[in-house]
């Protein structure tokens, strides 16, 4: 079980054009040595073949999701304008690293991506390790000028996607940076230890990954992160 820090920072940025607010919690969790060495002893990570994810992941165990969890309902139902009668139900949860070397990446894995077109699918990111890592980038796509996919605009994004990736003349690719042909990116989140990041799905958005020190299956020395979804029915 983990345990939250009650003298936790917390901040709110609104980013993008629609000024969609971001939420940043620093020092999150009082005991994140002891969820670290939980997770070094219990964790059970294997390659992820269900999504797109670039690495290895480890199913958290549900009595850890509702201590993340439960303290954020209060702020993701004001800050998000979350209707009272939709209820909040946990989805997709993983202790995640990053090891997949980037000449196994597939065109994919190279772009930023969003994670639902679904308007009430709240991402939630944890940064464990205390190791210098990348952070996570917030992009628009420059042809359809979209930075958030939703049920409208996701069959215009996936055609221009999928134009791009037809004309490729290569099949070897790297991690998303800040520059990038099709996107811009107009905003960073740096990767801090114990710090947690809250946004909206529909983002596009990747990580920023620096191939010298987040790549590695060693909880203990590589990206280490929790990797979380809410969504209101």
């Amino acid at each position: 079980m983990i345990k939250v820090n009650r003298q936790a920072t917390f901040s709110i940025e609104y980013i993008g054009q629609d000024k969609t607010p971001i939420i940043i919690f620093d020092n999150y969790i009082e005991n994140v040595d002891d969820l670290v060495n939980d997770i070094v002893e219990n964790g059970q990570f294997k390659p992820d073949e269900i999504s797109y994810y670039p690495g290895d992941r480890s199913a958290i165990p549900k009595s850890i999701i509702v201590s993340y969890l439960k303290p954020l309902m209060d702020a993701l139902y004001r800050v998000y304008k979350v209707p009272n009668n939709l209820q909040p139900a946990p989805k997709d949860n993983y202790f995640s690293l990053i090891s997949t070397k980037p000449k196994e990446l597939s065109a994919m894995q190279s772009w930023p991506h969003f994670d639902t077109p679904n308007p009430n699918l709240i991402a939630i990111i944890h940064y464990i390790n205390k190791n210098e890592h990348g952070g996570t980038a917030f992009f628009k796509h420059n042809k359809s000028g979209l930075d958030r996919i939703d049920n409208q605009s996701i069959e215009t994004y996936l055609k221009h996607a999928d134009n791009y990736f037809t004309s490729l003349n290569t099949n070897t690719f790297d991690y998303c940076d800040e520059q990038h042909s099709e996107f811009t990116c107009y905003k960073k989140i740096a990767y801090k230890p114990n710090r947690l990041i809250i946004f909206p799905g529909q983002l596009l958005h990747s990580s920023l990954v620096n191939t010298d020190t987040d790549l590695s299956s060693n909880p203990e020395e590589g990206r280490l992160t929790a990797n979380m979804f809410i969504e209101f029915n």
